[in-house]
């Protein structure tokens, strides 16, 4: 399987890669004999991201993707000191319990910031020319909220369903770059994220005054390394001919 993936060399960008589905991601790209640029804002947990990696030639960046002004420099400053990208994906998200009532234009604008424009304009970014190999894949990690309402995600959702809607009109322009893109869509997934939002839910009692049922996931819950193992594939030559495709990795959770 390895062999048949053929990420031997490939340099990936992973954004969202201290914690989580990025983490794990991270560690199975470097299985796989990639080497890996990891983003997030904390360089402590990058760090603890790095010791899991296989091989060499990795390298941590502690940037604020919400910082979309300064997003340009600082990818060049990674393409500069460990070559072009042959992959990319944006793992970083964030997700706050918001009803209707409470989300002003600051606060679904910072959602924004982390989940959709810094993707967007990372994206733009790696699609110059000098910048990317050929045959760069890009992978934006959505939600099955972009498609399944949930009370008081609203804004999350939006900024979801905005990747996917992009990641469309993307993969028809940039196809003719040989540039993929494709979106995944899982389910609940067991990360800490996850853990501690449900936590803060239940605390809060946010799900019984909205009216939030607990999602039915006909497969059990998924683990990061279920939604990192189709980042491959998607990453990969293997998937040379899928692009413009939102991919649900969510345990039957989203089926009709």
């Amino acid at each position: 399987m390895k062999d048949y993936l053929q990420l031997e060399g490939r340099h990936i960008l992973v954004t969202g890669a201290a914690s989580g589905i990025g983490r794990q991601t991270a560690i199975i790209l470097s299985e796989y004999g990639a080497k890996v640029s990891l983003v997030d804002l904390s360089e402590e947990r990058l760090k603890e991201t790095m010791t899991g990696l296989t091989g060499e030639g990795h390298s941590l960046h502690a940037i604020d993707l919400s910082d979309i002004d300064a997003l340009e420099t600082k990818m060049k400053e990674i393409i500069q000191e460990h070559g072009a990208f042959d992959g990319y994906v944006q793992s970083a998200g964030i997700n706050r319990d918001l009803p209707i009532t409470s989300v002003k234009f600051e606060k679904i604008h910072q959602l924004m910031l982390v989940n959709f424009y810094s993707f967007y304009e990372i994206v733009r970014i790696l699609a110059k020319k000098g910048r990317y190999n050929p045959g760069l894949s890009i992978v934006g990690i959505s939600s099955t909220a972009s498609i399944c309402g949930v009370p008081a995600q609203t804004a999350y959702s939006s900024t979801k369903a905005a990747m996917n809607g992009a990641m469309r009109s993307m993969a028809k322009e940039l196809g003719s770059k040989g540039i993929r893109v494709n979106t995944i869509m899982p389910g609940p997934t067991n990360t800490g994220m996850y853990q501690d939002y449900m936590v803060l839910r239940a605390e809060t009692k946010e799900a019984d005054k909205v009216g939030i049922a607990a999602p039915r996931n006909y497969l059990g819950m998924n683990e990061p390394y279920d939604v990192a193992n189709a980042v491959a594939f998607l990453l990969s030559p293997a998937s040379r001919h899928i692009t413009g495709v939102t991919l649900a990795v969510d345990s039957g959770f989203t089926s009709c």
